[in-house]
Parts: C-alpha cells; structure tokens; sequence
C-alpha cells in the first residue's frame, strides 16, 4: 500500500508520462492513497479548468483523513526533526505521519522532505 505524496500528484495531474508509468507500475503491487492533507495543497492552486480531472483523480484512490493518532505523530515528527531539518513543513510532518500510522509507503519525489526515521519512502 502507497500513500502519495502532494508533488507526485500535481505531476500525474500535469499528464507526466514518466510519473503516470512509475504509478500504474507501483499500483500493481498495491493500491494507492491519498492524504486529505494532499487533497487541501491541490485545491489551494487549482485552476476551475483542472477541478474535473482533480476529482476524478481523487475518486480513484483511497482517501486517509488525519486522526488523533496522524496528529499526535505529526507533532513529534515536527518537535523531532523542525530545527535540524529548516526546509520541513507541518504539512510534510502530517503526510509523514499519515503513512508511517497506516503502515504505508510514501511515493515522493522530495525524499529530502521526509527525514523521519521508520518511514518507508519511494521515488521514482
């Protein structure tokens, strides 16, 4: 099971062939996820022409909200590696946590922005 991470996404939604190959390869080994997380950092740029194909995107892929769980781990993520790491963002602690609590891989393509120690991490 893969969760995917916000700059994965905006690529498949851009029609990158090289992402949308690496995703239908990776999801014959799982199914693929998105964080809600994900979803809001889509919508805050999205253009009214792109929301159709947004939607259907998110329609075809598991959807992990965030729980107390997601958040507590979030937050320690965040304490743990914010100072050491300056380029870090609670919305990266937050997705982090989201596949490290639901056992998931995180697809990205900014491995630089997950750290954390545990997380299961996949690029392209």
């Amino acid at each position: 099971m893969f969760l995917l991470d916000t700059d994965v996404v905006i690529w498949a939604l851009r029609n990158n062939q090289k992402i949308i190959s690496f995703l239908l390869e990776i999801s014959e080994s799982g199914s693929l996820g998105l964080s809600t997380l994900t979803i809001a950092e889509i919508y805050k740029n999205i253009f009214p022409t792109e929301i159709f194909q947004t939607e259907e995107f998110i329609r075809r892929h598991i959807i992990y909200g965030v729980d107390e769980d997601v958040a507590k781990q979030g937050g320690l993520y965040w304490q743990e590696y914010s100072k050491q790491f300056k380029t870090l963002n609670i919305i990266d602690c937050m997705i982090a946590s989201t596949a490290y609590i639901n056992d998931l891989t995180l697809v990205t393509l900014n491995v630089k922005h997950y750290p954390m120690q545990g997380l299961r991490l996949l690029s392209s």
